[in-house]
């Protein structure tokens, strides 16, 4: 009995402590973890994450004046990353136009170290014709703004006197191109002969226009964007030596770059743009001392030079270099560039 009242009052003891406990809202292991270090800030953290979650999100997106900022700002970035691409391709193009330019010269003087003489701008010899697509004899020829012509074509085994051919024709075993020159094939393009500004070395379709009539034959055809100096590189049978550039080698223009409108360059038009093969023809080579930058409408003063490049056409002379003639300077001082014999003072340009 004494017992049984003993453990009572125990457990009553417990209880009343527990509750007392319970009313001061302590517990003791509670206590000594808060009391532990860095408890007071984990206890900080999590009521801080509790609030957080609790409060309504204060994430939002753009407004519309900023989305109109940044897409103004990517505009301009690419504007500007455009621009840098554009003047690096040109720069680019006009390098491989020097280098094409620096290949013609090269093949002229072997030309003139095997032949004694530069050659000429071929021409029809009054009998020559050539199988059309469809297995007929055929004559080409323009019919156009200037009058009727009939054109020569690149024969190999002529002497540089006799050669119908032009210049681009004579000079293609000097540059690798034998099978071309051999096989008379005219209907491959030759891609030292093509300004990547302008067009793809591709063999075009001959088409007549508002500026005349073309006979090709029926075929394809490939172009060049480089004409010979008439003065320099005449018809047949024609042929200059070195020895005949009285104002100097470095002062004479032997091929440039020639004047296109910008709208004729892929139409097959044979409009001062007749192909490499044929001799005799204004496509070959320029008279003019004209210079000007393609454009549209300059169709009307085709006998000239030009490019698409900016600042300038660049130009071969007779001493292998390669240099750049600005856009604006005077005829007269091309001119003077263009006459090997003519006694005249070149300015600088």
């Amino acid at each position: 009995m004494k017992c049984g009242l003993n453990n009572l009052s125990r457990k009553m003891g417990s209880g009343l402590m527990f509750a007392k406990m319970r009313e001061n809202r302590t517990i003791p292991a509670l206590t000594e973890q808060a009391s532990a270090p860095g408890a007071t800030a984990a206890k900080t953290r999590g009521l801080d994450f509790i609030g957080h979650n609790m409060r309504p999100s204060q994430n939002r997106g753009f407004t519309l004046i900023e989305l109109i900022v940044v897409i103004a700002i990517i505009g301009i970035l690419m504007a500007i990353l455009l621009a840098a691409v554009q003047r690096a391709r040109e720069a680019a193009n006009r390098a491989s136009c020097a280098n094409s330019l620096k290949q013609i010269g090269l093949a002229l003087h072997h030309h003139h170290d095997t032949y004694g003489v530069f050659p000429s701008n071929g021409g029809w010899d009054g009998r020559q014709t050539i199988l059309s697509i469809n297995g007929t004899p055929t004559t080409i020829y323009t019919n156009g703004q200037t009058g009727f012509s009939y054109w020569g074509v690149g024969q190999p085994g002529l002497s540089p006197r006799d050669q119908t051919g032009c210049w681009a024709y004579s000079i293609l075993p000097f540059m690798e191109q034998q099978s071309i020159y051999q096989n008379r094939e005219w209907t491959t393009p030759f891609r030292l002969y093509v300004c990547p500004s302008r067009r793809s070395a591709d063999a075009q379709d001959v088409h007549d226009d508002q500026y005349g009539q073309y006979n090709g034959g029926g075929w394809a055809w490939g172009k060049t964007d480089y004409a010979a100096n008439a003065l320099a590189i005449p018809k047949r049978p024609r042929c200059l030596r070195i020895a005949q550039f009285i104002d100097g080698t470095s002062n004479t223009i032997l091929v440039g770059e020639k004047a296109m409108d910008s709208t004729l360059y892929d139409t097959g038009t044979w409009f001062w743009d007749e192909p490499f093969f044929t001799g005799g023809s204004g496509g070959t080579f320029r008279h003019g001392s004209g210079l000007m930058k393609d454009a549209v409408g300059i169709a009307d003063t085709p006998d000239n030079w030009g490019s698409p490049h900016p600042g300038g056409a660049q130009f071969l002379l007779a001493d292998g270099s390669v240099r750049l003639i600005p856009y604006g300077t005077e005829p007269e001082i091309v001119m003077a560039l263009m006459t090997p014999n003519g006694g005249e003072t070149v300015p600088d340009f």
